[in-house]
C-alpha cells in the first residue's frame, strides 16, 4: 500500500537519532548533522542523497517504478522515491540503509560553522543600529 506525504515524515522521524530542520528553507530529515530525506515539495516523492552517481545510477535502472530523478538533480547523487511505490516496510529499509551509511561516514564530516536551524525556531533578528543623522 503506497504511503502519503504524512507518513514518509513520520516513518523518517521515527528512526532513532532523526531530526527536522531546515534545509534550503524548507523541512528535511537530517540524522548526525547530515541530510537523511525529505518529503519533495513538488514532487510526490521523497529525496534521498545516496553514496555516489553510480549507485544512484544503478537504482534508477533496477527499480525504474520505484526511483526517478528529475533535471534538477541530474548532476547530483540524490534519488526521488515515488510516494505512490513506496511501501512503509520499503521507507524503513531505505531510511535505515542510509543511516548505516552516514553512521560510518560520521567521524569523517567537519564540524559546522553555523548549526542547521530546527523546524519551528524563529530567528533572532538583531535590532538595527540607527545611525544619527547631523543636520
Amino acid at each position: 500500500m503506497p504511503i502519503s506525504r504524512k507518513d514518509g515524515w513520520k516513518i523518517a522521524l521515527a528512526y532513532p537519532g532523526t531530526e527536522e530542520v531546515l534545509w534550503f528553507n524548507k523541512p528535511a530529515v537530517f540524522l548526525h548533522g547530515q541530510f537523511l530525506t525529505k518529503v519533495h515539495d513538488k514532487e510526490e516523492a521523497m529525496t534521498f542523497r545516496v553514496s555516489s552517481m553510480e549507485m544512484r545510477d544503478m537504482m534508477l535502472e533496477a527499480e525504474p517504478k520505484l526511483f526517478y530523478i528529475t533535471d534538477h538533480y541530474r548532476n547530483f547523487p540524490f534519488v526521488l522515491a515515488r510516494l505512490s511505490a513506496l511501501t512503509p516496510k520499503i521507507l524503513k529499509e531505505m531510511v535505515a540503509g542510509r543511516a548505516a551509511q552516514l553512521a560510518e561516514s560520521k567521524d569523517k564530516v567537519r564540524p559546522r560553522k553555523k548549526p542547521l536551524r530546527k523546524v519551528g525556531t524563529k530567528k533572532k533578528i538583531a535590532p538595527k543600529k540607527v545611525k544619527k543623522v547631523k543636520r
